[in-house]
């Protein structure tokens, strides 16, 4: 691997890493400015995926300077691993393991309690698999730190890591459309339309992380070193700026829902048992108004005063004073 020929992709790579890390502290600021009601491990992780961002841009410029500049025209330099590319692999994995925990977390929130356990036990196992996977490659490659360690390991440890890592990635972005669109098939309709567009956040977050992961994973069966470093630089970033981006939208969110005054400090809802309020609606007869529907009209504008507790499950004071009025309703 020549300088020209590969090192050229990393330097892109970087580059582009870098233009994302201008990003990400604009995205930190207007976090901590606008999101001062926010409990405070959530404040605790975004600045410390802020710190972890930081560390690995270091790395990545010192590993880009150390085969650019410092050992121009030498070609023995190749032969190595400088230490400061395992260390930026760890603090990469570190990062996108806390990201894809935190979606965890939102899609145990999201869950009915006979599901929560189990998927997020699956998404779980796979993200500490992808952990372990990705801690072990980069103990290895600093231990033994020849270029050729990679041929070595490819089989045993890269691939079955990166295959984890899709899919890990591919099932939070399947299982957060899905549970979002269960919630949003029986709602009032501006709860609709914000679960379509959280929806279709959950999407754009995780479509361009997943298409990344599997053109890393693609370079690295192909023998592209050069190309799944270049990626590599990229990934973290990209997941930090989904973490970011997700917290930030709920202002956006807010002010495109005037009319309502629900304050979400999550990015997304939960509804309780969808089909049980519509059982209720397939019992009337036609052309007969239910008590309880006429009830949760009359008193739409008292749910709307719900404010959703961030270190609670998504929406889960908006399900209980469901559950409260329809109780009520059945009294009646």
């Amino acid at each position: 691997m020549g300088i020209p020929g590969g090192f050229g992709v990393a330097l892109v790579g970087g580059l582009v890493s870098a233009a994302l890390y201008g990003i990400t502290i604009l995205q930190t600021y207007v976090y901590f400015m606008h999101c001062s009601e926010d409990a405070l491990i959530t404040k605790l992780l975004v600045a410390a995926t802020w710190i972890l961002d930081t560390l690995h841009m270091s790395l990545m410029g010192h590993l880009l300077y150390y085969y650019l500049i410092t050992n121009y025209g030498v070609p023995t330099s190749l032969k190595y691993i400088v230490w400061s590319y395992p260390v930026s692999l760890l603090v990469n994995v570190l990062v996108v393991v806390v990201v894809q925990l935190f979606f965890a977390h939102k899609i145990y929130c999201l869950c009915r309690p006979q599901l929560k356990w189990l998927l997020t036990t699956l998404v779980i196992l796979l993200v500490l698999i992808r952990f372990v996977g990705g801690m072990g490659l980069g103990a290895v490659m600093f231990v033994h730190n020849e270029a050729t360690i990679f041929t070595q390991i490819r089989f045993s440890v890269i691939i079955p890591t990166g295959t984890t890592f899709i899919l890990s990635e591919g099932l939070i972005t399947m299982l957060l459309c899905v549970l979002l669109y269960g919630g949003s098939r029986d709602g009032l309709p501006r709860t609709k339309r914000l679960l379509n567009t959280l929806i279709v956040y959950a999407v754009n977050r995780c479509l361009l992380t997943l298409l990344v992961a599997i053109a890393m994973f693609s370079m690295t069966v192909e023998v592209q070193d050069s190309w799944s470093m270049g990626l590599d630089f990229i990934i973290g970033r990209l997941y930090t700026n989904s973490l970011l981006a997700s917290l930030n939208a709920r202002q956006y969110l807010r002010s495109q829902n005037p009319e309502t005054a629900v304050h979400l400090h999550m990015n997304a809802i939960d509804f309780a048992d969808p089909q049980k309020l519509s059982g209720q609606g397939e019992s009337q007869k036609d052309g007969e108004v239910p008590a309880s529907s006429m009830a949760f009209a009359s008193r739409d504008s008292e749910l709307a005063e719900v404010d959703v507790d961030p270190g609670q499950g998504i929406a889960e004071e908006i399900w209980m004073a469901r559950e409260e009025m329809e109780t009520e309703c059945r009294g009646r």
